[in-house]
């Protein structure tokens, strides 16, 4: 059964921060994931060692994504979003940049044109923290 044009909407035309954002918080939790994981390996070396189970000093090994290389093909529009007052008047529009991803949902919803599709290239990178300023 095919999907409606509001139901394509709704579930892959979102605004282009929102997207980041989606894209970003989901790399954060593999991250978090990860060191969650060598958290508990180390918990159990360290019981292991305090258990006399192993008669020597071992470290969990970490893992961490150094940089995140993210490349996307996607249809971008414009809409506006109502700037209103407090009052409930309209004063402006706010631009809104809406991407939706180029798979064959899309396409065929649209009869999307591939050729006139938008890439965007970011990179994450890891950073060391900052460190605490000594009054």
């Amino acid at each position: 059964m095919g999907m409606t044009q509001e139901e394509v909407e709704g579930v892959l035309i979102r605004p282009l921060g929102r997207l980041m954002q989606t894209i970003g918080s989901s790399i954060a939790d593999a991250q978090r994931a990860m060191d969650e994981n060598s958290i508990a390996i180390q918990k159990a070396i360290e019981q292991a060692i305090d258990n006399g189970e192993i008669e020597y000093d071992i470290q969990a090994p970490w893992y961490h994504f150094p940089e995140v290389d993210i490349e996307l093909k996607m249809a971008l529009s414009m809409t506006e979003k109502e700037e209103v007052d407090k009052k409930g008047r309209v004063r402006g529009y706010m631009p809104v940049i809406l991407a939706a991803p180029l798979n064959a949902t899309y396409k065929n919803a649209y009869n999307y044109d591939v050729r006139g599709s938008s890439q965007l290239k970011a990179k994450i990178a890891s950073i060391p923290p900052a460190t605490k300023l000594s009054e």
